[in-house]
């Protein structure tokens, strides 16, 4: 309870932080820093901000800094977001919305048996670190990232798909990174609402830090929090026109196919039931008679007929009933009655939907889901293979690629910070860094058969060059390793090959010396 009991007792600043956990705040600074001190031009973040007039030193080396380092959009500076993002809450409960949420929800968090939606990737780190701390590292980095995953919770249910769908629906996502009181393990997370939060750059005498400010405008809950401390990411990029959630896509197409299924819903309605003209004589009554008369009848006949269109509930005279025909009984005196007769049910027909067709196209074109998974009536067979692969599907796959590309900073900020508190070495290793990263779980068969089929295109025109020979007809023209190119196998994965050959040939020459030796016994 120290962080909390400290944080109750300084309203500013949070106190408790190790230096380990404060240099790793100013990790990147010095080459940033750099950059900002030899750039000529004006930034667009900064030109928009300075354009209201002289800003101080510090923030001004802030909004320079956004220009050259990742351009996140901050829902602090989007002072419609609360509303909108209350809005969009409640927009995702419609259940066709909910379906499209659930869907790429599904495509992008996919569990395997022991609850694991992603496993940590190493590929680039195999051949960079040392050969004495390799197994060292790598088994260091699968037991840090268990631990990030179930200090997440995410093993214990499906929070890590909830959390995500919230991604789709807000845009927005931060924690609060928690460490125990000597700074060098992580605890837990703690999340934190956006809108609350606004980055910056303090000058320390120990160089420039990130920091994160929250709720500055109110006194009693300010806080300046270390960028080692927060976790803050966002669908769309600062200075790139976007909408700040995917869900906000979906609100326009979907407000107008609702709208054109609540007219043919009216207009069905409306023509159930008879609707009836009456003419009440007045005789020789005054003007202002004749409408009381009037409003009375009309009090008595009149119907209130509301439609909820959130809950599809109709309610006529506040009562969850209809009727369909009606009986009107009238007194007569001294030969005088109203007139009743049915009015012609006249108008345009609404019963075909070619128009709620189109709209209905339109929402799903809005959602990036491929056509076909939308039909559920064609009853065609599913078969595995790329012949003839829908495009669709092709870039149904990139954008979920793009969705994880952001979702993956919850667990990979924490592990490489992790890491870089476990070896003080690696937290200036560029390289290492950006080699550490996760790999998701596919549920994509479309695009996992496209790449064999690749794979096994490629792999039958080397084997078809291979048995390309000389003139003697026996020399191989081209060499293997020259070859193995056509295969497109990044650096990483040849470096992993050879290293993996390389350890198996040791092996096999240990066991080979071990045998020789039993064999002379």
């Amino acid at each position: 309870m120290a962080g909390f009991i400290k944080r109750l007792g300084n309203s500013t600043l949070v106190t408790g932080i190790s230096d380990t956990i404060r240099n790793i705040s100013n990790l990147g600074m010095k080459y940033d820093d750099k950059v900002v001190s030899m750039s000529k031009a004006v930034g667009t973040t900064e030109a928009q901000f300075s354009a209201e007039g002289p800003l101080p030193q510090d923030l001004l080396y802030s909004l320079a800094m956004s220009d050259i380092g990742p351009k996140k959009y901050i829902a602090f500076f989007d002072k419609d977001y609360k509303s909108r993002r209350e809005f969009l809450r409640k927009f995702a409960m419609n259940g066709e919305i909910e379906w499209i949420l659930d869907t790429i929800a599904d495509e992008t968090i996919v569990y395997d048996e022991k609850n694991f939606f992603c496993r940590p990737d190493t590929t680039g780190i195999v051949n960079h670190i040392k050969e004495e701390l390799k197994d060292e590292i790598l088994n260091k980095i699968e037991n840090n990232f268990k631990w990030i995953y179930n200090a997440f919770h995410f093993n214990d249910d499906i929070s890590a798909w909830q959390i995500f769908k919230q991604f789709l629906i807000d845009g927005f996502l931060s924690f609060e990174i928690i460490y125990n009181e000597k700074g060098d393990k992580i605890l837990g997370f703690k999340e934190l609402d956006p809108t609350s939060l606004r980055p910056a750059v303090i000058n320390t005498p120990n160089g420039f830090k990130r920091v994160w400010m929250q709720y500055e405008e109110i006194p009693n809950l300010k806080r300046q929090l270390l960028d080692s401390q927060i976790i803050y990411i966002s669908y769309s990029k600062g200075s790139i026109v976007s909408r700040a959630s995917y869900t906000e896509r979906l609100v326009r197409s979907f407000n107008l196919l609702r709208l054109m299924e609540n007219t043919r819903l009216i207009w069905n309605l409306m023509n159930s039931t008879y609707r009836m003209k009456m003419v009440v004589p007045i005789g020789t009554k005054s003007v202002q008679k004749a409408k009381e008369s009037l409003n009375e009848l009309l009090a008595i006949y009149k119907e209130d007929v509301y439609l909820d269109t959130d809950s599809g509930e109709l309610l006529i005279n506040g009562k969850p009933s209809m009727q369909f025909y009606k009986n009107y009984l009238f007194p007569s005196k001294n030969g005088e009655q109203p007139d009743i007769e049915t009015i012609a049910s006249d108008g345009p027909d609404l019963n075909s939907t070619e128009s709620l067709q189109y709209f209905w196209d339109k929402l799903k074109q809005d959602s990036k889901i491929p056509f076909s998974r939308w039909d559920k009536s064609s009853g065609a067979a599913w078969a595995i293979g790329a012949d003839g692969l829908d495009r669709e599907e092709i870039r149904f796959a990139k954008f979920i690629n793009r969705l994880r590309s952001v979702f993956q900073e919850i667990i990979v900020k924490p592990l490489w910070i992790q890491m870089s508190l476990d070896y003080p070495e690696l937290a200036d290793d560029e390289i290492f860094k950006s080699n550490l990263g996760i790999k998701f779980n596919k549920d994509n068969v479309f695009e996992e058969m496209k790449n064999i089929e690749i794979a096994q295109k490629r792999l039958e025109f080397m084997t078809a060059m291979k048995d390309y020979t000389m003139n003697d007809g026996s020399t191989p023209y081209f060499d293997a390793e020259f070859l193995v190119k056509y295969l497109q196998l990044s650096k990483d994965e040849l470096d992993e090959n050879a290293a993996i050959k390389k350890k198996n040939l040791i092996t096999n020459t240990k066991d080979a010396d071990t045998a020789a030796t039993a064999g002379s016994w």
